[in-house]
């Protein structure tokens, strides 16, 4: 069933009002027809089953017909910090990491990464990535889309760290002592980790 997400102001009086870039893929690519079901999260732990009722050129209005509480995300908040990879190998990187639960993407730019991105090509990466953050989303069936921040530097991305006061762990030499660190972690219900990756 296809899988498409909303904010909560988009859920009204037992419809729900698709817009944007979804309208035309619904429509024109996956040539959906009235009646047809599918499912719907607003990203507040709420998923719907939903049948399409009504369809123009700019909105798909969808009729509720089942509402269920979604509780399939991870109980800790995983912040992946992201070394910038070569070539393009940060959009399997994001895919993965969304499939896999993490929280919020943050890509970092290195002093000796090889990739250099300027704040014009940067700001095009960090679309595409939020656009494949998306389709992750709605394969792995996620409550909600996991953002991918702007680039930081790593300053920056240590100053995001401690402001959120989350337990650092430090991914870059690998191994099990690592694994490890990952999985008392995620034993912890609620805690938020920052896994610090290397560029590669």
């Amino acid at each position: 069933m296809q899988h498409f997400f909303v904010t909560p102001e988009q859920v009204k009086n037992e419809h729900i009002y698709i817009q944007g870039s979804d309208v035309n893929h619904i429509k024109n690519v996956l040539r959906m027809k009235i009646g047809e079901e599918l499912q719907i999260s607003d990203g507040n732990n709420q998923k719907y089953l939903c049948a399409i009722e009504e369809m123009t050129s700019e909105e798909v209005c969808l009729a509720i017909k089942e509402v269920q509480e979604a509780d399939n995300e991870l109980p800790s908040k995983i912040y992946l910090f992201q070394g910038l990879p070569k070539s393009d190998k940060m959009e399997l990187i994001v895919q993965k990491a969304v499939e896999l639960g993490v929280f919020e993407i943050i890509p970092v730019a290195t002093k000796r990464a090889v990739v250099k991105l300027d704040e014009k090509k940067a700001s095009k990466k960090v679309e595409r990535w939020n656009g494949i953050a998306e389709s992750g989303a709605k394969q792995s069936g996620r409550n909600r889309i996991p953002g991918v921040k702007n680039v930081l530097n790593f300053k920056e991305a240590i100053r995001y760290a401690k402001a959120m006061g989350a337990d650092v762990i430090n991914m870059s030499f690998g191994g099990t002592a690592c694994s490890i660190a990952v999985q008392d972690a995620l034993a912890v219900a609620y805690t938020r980790c920052v896994l610090v990756a290397s560029a590669g």
